[in-house]
């Protein structure tokens, strides 16, 4: 039986022969002081010797290349090529030292050089919702493969601008981006924002969540727990501190603060304009990028109707791209056009029938039978079947070379994959099915076209206005009446002053800004005193917005009449006298009540006005003053009075050529307020107009308005 002593001697012996066995190995691994010095100056020989033929490799790759994308490729394939053979040469010549020559192989190869289509054909899965399940394959839409490389992180093009038809692949070519970002890239924040937080949520997280669950790459990057703060309806985390941040343009707080290189705008048309009184939310967005000098944005939209659409403005600042394939017969390159007109000797063709009923002989809908492709060089006649060989054939041709890092690519739903979108014979069904209907044609140019659609209808150009301008002095005519018309926003108040003669001859004395919190008391009474030296007896003030500060002005002033105004062109600019006056009795208890406007009878009558050629009954004068700038006449012709058509009726309806028309709105309200006034016009004025003595505003001294300052503001 072993005592203590045997034992504690037995385990001194383990631990000498650990002691051994751990020296023997240390000194099998060290190196001499001389060995390490030799393997270092190998290792910075072989580093100088591979920078040294760097730029002679480089400027071979790139000899006769012009393009400054493929310039870009070529030199980051040289490099990642030769770090890479640098390497491998280190671990195999570096022998005396093998760990540090492991560790310098690991330290200079780069990461696989891979563009966005690389990495889908690699990485990306579609296991549901689509007619090719199973590894994207980019050659099924080739044409998306030059708008994705350009995303790539190498590619020197910082913005892409998608102007398309719809069911062309631009959405999954966005989603490709995000997954590359977030599996190869791993470290890039990106900021992907939708029209509006509910379609964010209804769209744009659930193909989120589709794409990460189907594609392996991407399953573990995400964590799927409820609880977890990664997992939030507007943040993805996802590395160590990278994000995908999803906001909506309808809400400013999701467009602040954070600051990140990338950017996905998508369906970037449907945007508003202003976004919670602070301004355009592309702007908001552009901010969140200033301080990345390789910042990437990527602009995706449907067109919408001309002078409003973001994506065209988009795209006519690219190189403006399109994507031209061969005809199968002579091979020459052309770009695939819908034949609208149906006398263009090119384009797609059809062959429709129209039966007739066999007991009413009414000839029913026209169904189309065939569709086909006329070539435009030879005019041969291009079946269906022969796209997909046509698409793997195609480029992309810049209008605009000149421009190299803004990316701008159309394309229609002519160019969808056979069996991936819509055919030729259902688009040219489409088109015979929309005839008739002014909103079904829209629909069919945005979304099948991707082409903006222009309203046909009364208009006027800001530029023949801007000839109007006389040199009169505003106070020096003897004005019947003085009005204002007043638009409320947000954060200023505008005010057009019209000075009225005989028959309704209208004179613009002065068009006013007043910036503030229109909540706020003082900006009222700022207007209350502009108002008070131009002597207006009537004022008509919009009440649709901030009711109740509009209301508290027009409290105990009955020269101040709060409106609102009602669209309808069969609806007069004000109600008659008699239909006033029982309307105002029936709400004796309110003590205003907001008068009705016919806003849309006012823009036709001052449009009208505006067309006469010679001074006289009226006529509308304008004067070259400060105030009646470009800015002020190009929102004077913001509207257009189109006329559409649903099923067999025409109406018409008047449509928003471009986001400001504040001149506008208040010369209407002007002439609602001349016509509430109730004073006669047809009899000449016998002197110049004097303010009431009893209930206009009385002017008080105040310093002069700074207009350059005012007018700032409106820009």
């Amino acid at each position: 039986m072993a005592t203590l002593s045997d034992l504690q001697t037995e385990r001194e012996k383990l631990r000498a022969l650990t002691a051994r066995t751990d020296y023997e190995s240390a000194l099998a691994e060290t190196v001499s002081h001389k060995d390490v010095l030799d393997q270092a100056a190998e290792l910075r020989r072989l580093v100088a010797q591979t920078m040294g033929i760097m730029p002679g490799l480089l400027a071979q790759a790139v000899a006769g290349e012009h393009d400054e994308t493929r310039v870009h490729y070529l030199m980051a394939d040289i490099a990642h090529t030769v770090l890479t053979d640098m390497g491998a040469h280190a671990e195999a010549t570096i022998t005396t030292l093998p760990k540090a020559s492991t560790q310098f192989k690991r330290g200079v190869q780069p990461r696989d050089l891979l563009t966005v289509s690389q990495w889908a054909d690699r990485h990306r899965w579609l296991r549901s919702g689509t007619n090719a399940p199973g590894r994207w394959d980019t050659a099924l839409t080739p044409y998306l493969r030059e708008v994705m490389d350009s995303l790539s992180e190498h590619s020197p093009v910082r913005t892409v601008v998608f102007k398309k038809s719809t069911g062309v692949g631009a959405s999954e070519a966005m989603m490709n981006w995000i997954g590359y970002t977030m599996h190869h890239l791993q470290n890039k924040d990106m900021l992907v924002v939708m029209p509006t937080l509910e379609l964010r949520d209804r769209s744009l997280n659930p193909r989120m969540a589709k794409m990460l669950d189907e594609s392996e790459a991407l399953h573990g990057l995400v964590t799927k727990s409820t609880r977890d703060k990664a997992n939030r309806a507007e943040v993805v985390e996802y590395g160590a501190h990278a994000r995908i941040i999803r906001s909506g343009a309808n809400s400013p707080d999701s467009l602040r603060s954070d600051h990140l290189p990338y950017v996905i705008c998508d369906e970037v048309s449907a945007y508003p304009w202003d976004v919670g009184g602070e301004g355009d939310p592309m702007t908001l967005i552009e901010n969140r990028q200033r301080t990345y000098s390789r910042a990437k944005s990527y602009f995706i939209s449907t067109p919408t109707t001309t002078g409003r659409c973001r994506i065209s403005l988009q795209f006519a600042r690219s190189d403006q791209r399109h994507y031209h394939v061969p005809c199968p017969r002579c091979e020459k390159l052309q770009v695939l056009e819908f034949d609208r007109s149906g006398t263009a000797d090119h384009g797609l063709k059809w062959h429709a029938t129209a039966p007739v009923d066999a007991e009413t002989g009414e000839v029913m809908r026209q169904y189309v039978m065939s569709a086909w492709y006329v070539c435009k060089h030879c005019h041969y006649e291009i079946q269906e079947s022969s796209k997909t060989d046509m698409l793997a054939h195609g480029r992309w041709i810049p209008a605009r070379p000149n421009i190299k890092r803004v990316r701008g690519y159309h394309i229609n739903a002519l160019y969808a994959p056979v069996g991936l979108g819509t055919s030729w014979r259902d688009i040219a069904q489409k088109w015979i099915d929309s005839q008739g209907d002014t909103s079904e044609l829209k629909a069919f140019v945005n979304t099948y076209l991707g082409e903006t659609w222009a309203e046909q209808g009364d208009s006027i150009e800001d530029i023949s206005l801007i000839s109007r301008l006389e040199p009169y002095e505003p106070h020096a005519l003897p004005y019947r009446l003085i009005t204002a018309g007043v638009d409320v926003q947000k954060n200023r108040l505008e005010a057009s002053i019209v000075g009225w003669g005989e028959k309704e001859e209208a004179w613009l004395i002065d068009h006013v800004i007043v910036p503030g919190d229109t909540t706020q008391a003082d900006v009222w009474a700022e207007l209350g005193e502009a108002l008070a030296q131009h002597h207006v007896r009537m004022a008509a003030i919009d009440a649709g917005y901030n009711t109740s500060a509009v209301y508290a002005f027009c409290a105990n002033k009955r020269w101040a009449v709060p409106c609102k105004g009602i669209g309808g062109t069969g609806r007069p600019l004000i109600e008659d006298e008699r239909k006033r006056a029982a309307r105002l009795r029936r709400r004796v208890r309110r003590q205003h009540a907001a008068e009705p406007i016919g806003v849309d009878q006012g823009k036709a009558l001052i449009y009208a006005r505006l067309k006469l050629e010679k001074s006289g009954p009226g006529y509308i004068h304008f004067p070259r003053e400060a105030a009646f700038d470009d800015e002020y006449f190009a929102q004077l012709a913001a509207e257009k009075l189109v006329t559409k058509v649903r099923g067999t009726r025409p109406f018409q309806e008047w449509v928003q050529l471009r986001p400001r028309n504040e001149a506008l709105d208040c010369l209407v309200y002007n002439f609602a307020a001349m016509r509430l006034s109730r004073v006669s016009l047809d009899a000449p004025a016998p002197a110049p107009a004097q303010p009431d003595t009893t209930d206009t505003p009385k002017p008080t001294a105040r310093p002069a308005r700074r207009r350059v300052v005012s007018r700032a503001i409106n820009r």
